[in-house]
């Protein structure tokens, strides 16, 4: 590999890396928005199994033990189950697939998206009768 890094007599560089913009994988395989996003699912679904359970056992360190516990599965297991998908995919890949699915599934947001699935063809839509003429002297 060439350490030599080639510039431009202004002292540019000739090329730009790929992934210069690209978030990058913070925890198993989740970017920083993606992370913070299964963080709080995880909250959600932990508390809300947890109020039940702290009712239950009349005590109330098991809402947030719950909270804490949700927070680890869904971190670790979406981590691993994204990290899955999206091997080997482009880098937008997950938000267009989200951007499908609310517009094919619950209709938002379609104005940016086609839809439509089908042949497609070249030749006119309206045939016109061999016995009219379009020119009339």
């Amino acid at each position: 590999m060439n350490d030599i890094v080639e510039c431009l007599v202004d002292g540019t560089l000739v090329f730009l890396p790929e992934r210069l913009n690209r978030d990058p994988a913070v925890l198993r395989g989740l970017t920083n928005d993606e992370m913070w996003l299964a963080l709080g699912t995880g909250a959600f679904l932990g508390l809300m199994l947890g109020i039940p359970l702290a009712i239950a056992t009349a005590s109330m360190a098991v809402a947030p033990t719950g909270m804490i516990a949700g927070m680890a599965l869904v971190l670790f297991a979406g981590g691993t189950l994204l990290r899955r998908a999206k091997r080997a995919r482009p880098e937008t890949w997950l938000y267009r697939k989200l951007e499908w699915a609310l517009a094919s599934r619950w209709r938002l947001g379609r104005g940016s998206l086609i839809l439509h699935s089908g042949a497609w063809t070249v030749r006119r839509s309206r045939r016109l009768h061999p016995a009219v003429s379009r020119w009339q002297p």
